[in-house]
């Protein structure tokens, strides 16, 4: 009877360890899921993106899956509304379908709070390796603005089924097409660098725009983002100029900036393809309607600069008005003052990193200018292998 009542008593511990153990089991599925989502994620951009792989660095470890997740979304929805070789379809049909299941994955991921515990079953209905990097880090508490993901999708499929087929009408509708696709990704990754108690990251950030009067502060920060995703929609047009001749059987420049300079689609689609330069008129009609079309993507990263430079002017004017207060400086004042002094030229990381997005299109365009905006120059077909330094040198003088 003793005996009995002893080994009863040897089997409640392990009752509880059983069920410890089933409760660490699932933890660990869900770190698996996460870790492997985040190695696929990385892979693909890697692979298809990267300029945007080796600026992850410049991010903090613990922003570094989301801005990854972000990157991969990018590329499959370019991959669904522009075509490429392993995702084109036939008829629209398929793409929509596509559409229609990214629009489900973020709605499934909308029902995921900050408060949501980090288990396998938190990720119930979360298949995609993108879908599960996003939802993990609502988990973590990172501020993320989902209906901006809705944006980026209807603007891939605005594009799919009118400007994919019947050419962008003019610069004015490219640039649209750059507003809802890489500026509403410059805004989303701008809004997830000032995610509250991220480490010490964000808090200037965000105790400087808790301050009254930074409306004009706001304003800079949208309007950089903004502009830099116009450029950067621009120039990646520019870039794929023979890849969208290929997959859409047109050249992707405006209607009107062509019919400007001369050229005619089929007479640049030819010359495009076939790689034939003995046409010199038709090579340099296709210059001049290149350069009008990167000098609006120019004058857009000409704009930002001057906003950047007025988004610092203005910070050190509050700063300076904090200085000039008596001793009723709030806590937050006075951690702006012993902030700033650590500042890389009088802006903080979780400011400027997004504006890194930028750098890249600068590059481009430089090489562009080099080469005379002949887009068929061999040379600017090479990697730009001076992204790493330029990254690194306007990191730190917190300019593009």
């Amino acid at each position: 009877m003793l005996l009995i009542r002893y080994t009863r008593s040897l089997y409640k511990p392990g009752i509880r360890t059983i069920a410890s153990t089933n409760q660490v089991s699932d933890l660990d599925l869900y770190a698996r899921r996460v870790q492997r989502a985040r190695s696929d994620c990385t892979d693909k951009v890697h692979k298809f993106d990267p300029s945007s792989f080796l600026l992850s660095k410049f991010y903090p470890p613990f922003l570094q899956p989301i801005f990854i997740a972000l990157k991969a979304f990018n590329i499959e929805l370019a991959r669904i509304s522009m075509g490429s070789a392993s995702t084109s379809s036939s008829k629209p049909y398929f793409a929509d379908m596509k559409f229609t299941f990214w629009d489900d994955q973020i709605d499934k991921v909308s029902q995921i709070s900050s408060h949501s515990s980090p288990q396998n079953s938190t990720l119930h209905g979360i298949n995609d390796p993108i879908s599960i990097l996003i939802a993990d880090s609502l988990t973590k508490g990172i501020r993320l603005d989902l209906s901006i993901f809705k944006q980026i999708i209807y603007s891939h499929k605005h594009y799919l089924h009118n400007e994919k087929t019947k050419g962008f009408s003019n610069i004015d509708s490219m640039c649209s097409f750059g507003e809802g696709t890489c500026s509403q990704t410059n805004y989303l990754l701008q809004s997830i660098c000032l995610t509250p108690g991220l480490y010490k990251y964000s808090d200037f950030g965000v105790n400087l725009l808790e301050l009254p009067e930074t409306e004009s502060i706001r304003n800079s920060l949208s309007d950089i983002c903004a502009h830099i995703g116009q450029a950067t929609a621009v120039c990646s047009f520019i870039i794929g100029l023979k890849y969208y001749a290929q997959k859409n059987g047109q050249i992707a420049l405006p209607i009107d900036v062509l019919a400007k300079s001369g050229v005619s689609q089929e007479d640049a689609l030819r010359m495009v393809l076939r790689g034939d330069v003995s046409d010199t008129k038709t090579r340099e009609a296709l210059k001049n309607a290149v350069f009008e079309v990167t000098t609006v993507a120019n004058d857009h990263i000409i704009s930002a600069r001057s906003k950047l430079q007025a988004l610092k002017d203005s910070i050190k004017t509050k700063v300076n008005e904090i200085e000039k207060k008596d001793d009723s400086k709030t806590d937050i004042e006075h951690a702006l003052l012993k902030g700033y002094t650590s500042l890389k030229k009088g802006l903080p990381d979780c400011l400027y990193t997004p504006f890194m997005a930028s750098i890249p299109t600068v590059l481009y365009l430089e090489r562009l200018q080099k080469y005379d905006f002949d887009v068929l120059n061999p040379k600017l077909q090479f990697k730009e292998w001076r992204l790493a330094y330029r990254a690194y040198r306007d990191y730190n003088k917190r300019t593009f």
